[in-house]
């Protein structure tokens, strides 16, 4: 079949899909399957049964049941499943559960919370400090486990309480948060940059390099954000009350 039939099927069949209500998740990857078994395992669709059987076992037994048996076969898409094999066997996932362990121990530990209370002292009396301290911290959390998830979750718990508490903007507090958890995707060492590297083949090393400048660019644009939003806008970001025996300017 070719490429534009399918790419006509495949069209036809999302806005079928999407109208009767299906995820969209869902419907492309039900779509997926559909155009890779169109497109490279027609054979499928005569004769399930007979996938994984090389050409000549099909040929010589029409009613082949190579599924059941799991005999090796040539097909695509048994090409395919060697190949997320291969991926994911490699020897450079080791260190992404290692990520994931940094990850934890910073929330475990309570080191993540004291390094933004440190970092709190010296911000906490400038306008916008706890949304410009949430950044910084999640750009040192990416550099130290690279897990997105796990950033978003702990400045939701530490930093979103204390903005909301002084009376922040609410799209400004969790807009802070969820932009800046997002920065572990591209600040060394990312995991995301790790698997696109196993898969494009391309040197990790080379990744990480590329998107670290990029990583704190974004970074710094937004604290920029930040702090030109606060000044036009103070009620976005009231100052805290003073509190008595609080070190302020130079003291601190």
């Amino acid at each position: 079949m070719d490429i534009g039939t399918i790419s006509l099927v495949l069209l036809i069949g999302l806005f079928i899909l999407l109208a009767i209500g299906m995820p969209l998740g869902l419907a492309s990857a039900i779509l997926a399957v559909l155009v890779l078994v169109m497109k490279f395992e027609p054979a499928l669709l005569s004769n399930p049964l007979s996938f994984g059987c090389p050409d000549w076992y099909t040929e010589a037994n029409p009613g082949a049941r190579c599924t059941l048996t799991g005999r090796p076969g040539a097909g695509a898409l048994n090409i395919l499943q060697q190949k997320i094999y291969g991926v994911m066997t490699s020897y450079v996932l080791i260190s992404v559960p290692l990520f994931i362990f940094m990850a934890s121990l910073l929330e475990r530990s309570g080191i993540a919370k004291d390094m933004y209370s440190s970092l709190n002292v010296w911000l906490n009396g400038t306008r916008g400090g706890i949304a410009i301290v949430t950044s910084i911290m999640a750009v040192i959390m990416a550099a130290m486990s690279g897990i997105i998830g796990g950033e978003v979750v702990l400045l939701g718990l530490i930093a979103l309480p204390q903005m909301l508490r002084l009376g922040y903007n609410q799209n400004l507090a969790i807009g802070t948060i969820c932009a800046s958890g997002s920065l572990g995707t591209m600040i060394p060492p990312s995991i995301v940059l790790i698997m696109y590297g196993l898969i494009t083949e391309t040197s990790i090393k080379a990744l990480f390099t590329a998107a670290f400048l990029p990583g704190f660019m974004l970074a710094s644009f937004i604290i920029i954000y930040i702090i030109i939003r606060t000044q036009i806008r103070p009620e976005d970001a009231p100052l805290p009350e003073p509190r008595e025996g609080e070190p302020q300017g130079y003291d601190k």
